[in-house]
């Protein structure tokens, strides 16, 4: 039976590599959702050429109207995977308020109206994963608004969890670490520049950080999210599925 799966920040990233990934796997029926138009029509096409089927939705996930408008005809559900989000530094000397508020209506209320919205499409044997950060599990300085969102999506997925798990739905998150993605690419910007290194130094003082001593690709950590979508996944509710070379160990 061809499973129907919902993927926020389906456009890039790790939403568009998890998409490509059910695809190739299980031949899956994608529903993407992102505010690019082109880059989510390169993302369904791509989806096809795997194997998959694709529809794409234009939605903001802080516009909780838009996206009840994209859930009122949508049909049923199998999986949703919680992807779209934002990072940058949010010093507390330095940082804009707008920039704070942005970051957690995006990465931690984006989140919240996404479940909001789509939770009736989804039945018995339902499957909700959170995108959470290994930033999720430690603090990082400047990084205040970004490690408070995604400490906080932890929380909500243990807390929707239990609020859902009698209703046959299963909820967990992952917390990825470094992913060779546009906004790590970002990320090393802004960092090198805020520590007085090349982003080469870096870089490499981040992999250094790392047990494995590497930065990931978004295709590994869809595959740690296309476990806890699997059916089989009977026993991980409510968990944080660490997905980051060995820097967290709990």
């Amino acid at each position: 039976m061809t499973r129907r799966i919902l993927i926020t920040g389906g456009s890039r990233g790790i939403g568009r590599a998890c998409a490509l990934h059910l695809a190739r796997t299980e031949a899956a029926s994608l529903v993407l959702l992102g505010r690019d138009a082109a880059a989510l029509n390169a993302s369904a096409e791509a989806v096809r050429l795997a194997g998959g089927r694709a529809e794409i939705h234009c939605a903001d996930v802080t516009d909780r109207t838009g996206l009840a408008k994209v859930a009122r005809d949508l049909g049923p559900l199998d999986g949703l995977v919680v992807a779209a989000g934002i990072s940058g530094m949010t010093p507390v000397d330095g940082a804009s308020d707008a920039f704070f508020d942005q970051i957690l209506a995006v990465d931690l209320t984006g989140p919240w109206n996404t479940v909001r919205a789509f939770l009736p499409r989804l039945g018995p044997g339902g499957r909700i994963v959170l995108v959470s950060s290994v930033l999720g599990r430690f603090g990082v300085p400047g990084y205040g608004a970004y490690c408070a969102a995604k400490h906080g999506l932890i929380g909500l997925a243990k807390a929707l969890a239990l609020e859902l798990v009698d209703r046959g739905i299963v909820v967990n998150a992952v917390a990825p670490g470094w992913v060779d993605t546009d906004m790590a690419q970002t990320g090393i910007r802004q960092i090198a520049a805020a520590t007085g290194q090349t982003e080469a130094q870096f870089r490499a003082q981040a992999e250094a950080a790392v047990p494995v001593k590497r930065f990931f690709q978004p295709e590994e950590v869809a595959h740690g999210i296309a476990w806890l979508l699997n059916p089989a996944n009977t026993m991980q509710v409510g968990q944080c599925l660490n997905l980051d070379g060995g820097v967290i160990q709990s």
